[in-house]
């Protein structure tokens, strides 16, 4: 990955691992549906601005159409499912499910087996990290299931933007994208017979629009030009993030299992962003 590439995907990692930061100052938790409608609409807003000002050709009829689904399959559909499935499950499973993307990516796009092992690693990077959170039973395996659907969804449709929208501007991809989950969102919210909160401070939520912004249209770009098991792989990194802005800011004591999750975790990451696509592929079946 050269330079620019890396930077791309850390200024991903670093903007999408602090969201949580925002989220802890948001003056109703019941807000949140609201938050993230008002955010992505802003956000979709900022990038058009943006197309406009730099003349960005338009896409066609049908990148409209796929980038429009993509707000679907990769906002609506894992903000919905998990905000459904969270109430029926340990803290810990959301984030062990969501960091399964990339070794689930690997089963719809050609990767090499330093890659998968790279991905089967990180998970159990993860799982040490957040095992402390996790509490098994059988009564959680549907819900999982669930969850399951939605990061396979994930992995599918970033295969399938990869391979259809090659010729689509990642500003406009990214925009159409976040408009449309915001209307989504924003009809759910209204559904739901809410009102706007009136204690919500706008400042609360310019930045994160436009750091969301900013994000969204690099995810796009640099889909264009890395694996998809090693773009979503930003979900590692993404809770490195979080982790080290917690230790940082609220000083708990960190157990082993945590640093060593952590360190393995970034190990898997290293080792995944730098592999190679000439290298040995994992295929599935003999001839």
């Amino acid at each position: 990955m050269n330079p620019k590439r890396a930077a791309a995907f850390l200024t991903i990692s670093l903007i999408w691992g602090s969201m949580w930061l925002t989220q802890q100052q948001l003056p109703d938790p019941s807000s949140q549906l609201t938050f993230t409608a008002i955010t992505l609409a802003l956000s979709a807003i900022i990038l058009a601005i943006l197309a406009a000002v730099l003349r960005l050709p338009l896409p066609a009829k049908r990148e409209w159409i796929a980038s429009a689904a993509l707000g679907i399959t990769l906002i609506v559909l894992p903000y919905l499912l998990s905000a459904w499935a969270s109430t029926h499950l340990s803290s810990g499973i959301p984030a062990v499910v969501a960091a399964a993307t990339p070794l689930v990516a690997g089963f719809f796009c050609d990767t090499p087996w330093r890659a998968r092992n790279a991905s089967i690693a990180g998970l159990g990077g993860v799982l040490l990290v957040v095992g402390g959170t996790i509490s098994a039973s059988w009564n959680q395996l549907p819900w999982t299931i669930v969850l399951l659907g939605s990061t396979c969804a994930i992995a599918a449709s970033l295969v399938f933007a990869k391979k259809r929208l090659v010729n689509c501007h990642p500003v406009y991809m990214a925009a159409v994208e976040l408009a449309m989950a915001a209307v989504i969102l924003g009809l759910f919210h209204l559904a739901k017979g809410k009102q706007m909160p009136s204690s919500l401070p706008w400042t609360l939520v310019l930045l994160p629009a436009a750091g969301s912004a900013a994000a969204s249209a690099l995810y796009f770009w640099l889909l264009k030009h890395i694996r998809v098991d090693q773009l979503t792989s930003t979900i590692w990194a993404q809770l490195l993030v979080s982790v080290a802005e917690s230790v940082l800011l609220l000083r708990p004591h960190v157990d082993w299992r945590v640093a060593l999750g952590a360190a393995i975790i970034f190990g898997s990451l290293v080792t995944l962003v730098l592999s190679k696509s000439d290298e040995p592929l994992l295929t599935v079946g003999v001839t």
